[in-house]
C-alpha cells in the first residue's frame, strides 16, 4: 500500500478575523492555503534582502519610446515657455 506522507501544524495566536482574512486571500489566488503560505514567505524574504532592487531594476512602467515622447513634450513645454533649460541654475 501506498501511503502519502504530509505534515499537519497548529499556529497559535491567530485572531480569528486574521485567519479568515488569510484563506479568503488565498483562495482568492487560487491557491491551497499552505501554498499561498510559501508564496507569502517567499515574497517576504525577497522584500527583505533587498527592497529597493526592485524599484531600482524591476520592470520599466514606460516603454522606451513612451519615454522618448514625454521627454520632448517636456522639452518643448519648457522650450514654448521660455523656461531656463537646465534646473539647476
Amino acid at each position: 500500500m501506498l501511503y502519502m506522507l504530509y505534515m499537519e501544524a497548529c499556529i497559535r495566536n491567530v485572531s480569528a478575523d486574521s485567519w479568515k482574512y488569510l484563506k479568503t486571500e488565498a483562495a482568492k489566488s487560487g491557491l491551497p492555503l499552505g501554498r499561498f503560505i510559501e508564496v507569502m514567505v517567499s515574497e517576504h524574504k525577497r522584500a527583505k534582502e533587498d527592497p529597493w532592487k526592485e524599484i531600482l531594476y524591476g520592470k520599466r512602467t514606460l516603454s522606451k519610446k513612451l519615454l522618448d515622447n514625454v521627454l520632448k513634450v517636456h522639452e518643448r513645454f519648457r522650450r514654448d515657455f521660455k523656461f531656463r533649460n537646465d534646473a539647476c541654475s
